[in-house]
């Protein structure tokens, strides 16, 4: 089990480091762009999917569910927490929640038109004639940090982790 706790801190980490990469990096090419937010979700699902077949093996899981957590900020004597749960809904959430994802992201490749050449009635300034978004990098830098805040939000094992995924 120590493995699939290290795993399900991993989890939203590659969205939200792509979203990062993709805005810094990547947002001259098209191409570049998608394609590291569709890897970096297809990492937390393969993830996220070991976690939950390692959850269905693991006997008795519903009564000791996985946790982890580590003191983020010391107050006194008490310490705010901050951790990850892996219950049987976490578990259910685990398997839908990257694959709809990363089916957002095959679908927004899809219908922006990706691979088409750019027209000759495209004119900078007006609405692109061809389906050719100007904020390509930048709505998929956006997608990969909405799946990273999802995914935080459903591994989080107190309020205020699960507000930083809400917001």
């Amino acid at each position: 089990m120590e493995t699939s706790a290290l795993a399900v801190w991993l989890i939203p980490a590659p969205p939200l480091i792509s979203a990062a990469v993709i805005l810094l990096f990547t947002f001259r090419s098209r191409w570049l762009s998608h394609t590291v937010a569709l890897g970096a979700i297809g990492i937390s699902l393969v993830l996220g999917w070991s976690v939950v077949f390692g959850a269905l093996r693991t006997p008795h899981f519903a009564e000791h569910p996985l946790a982890a957590s580590l003191d983020w900020l010391p107050t006194g004597n008490t310490a705010l927490r901050m951790g990850v749960a892996v219950d049987p809904l976490t578990v259910v959430m685990l398997f839908f929640v990257p694959l709809a994802c990363a089916l957002i992201i095959l679908y927004s490749i899809g219908y922006s038109n990706f691979g088409k050449a750019l027209d000759a009635h495209d004119q900078p300034g007006s609405p692109p004639h061809n389906g050719v978004e100007p904020m390509y990098a930048r709505f998929f830098a956006f997608l990969s940090l909405f799946a990273g805040a999802m995914l935080l939000l459903v591994v989080a094992d107190n309020l205020l982790l699960l507000f930083f995924g809400w917001e």
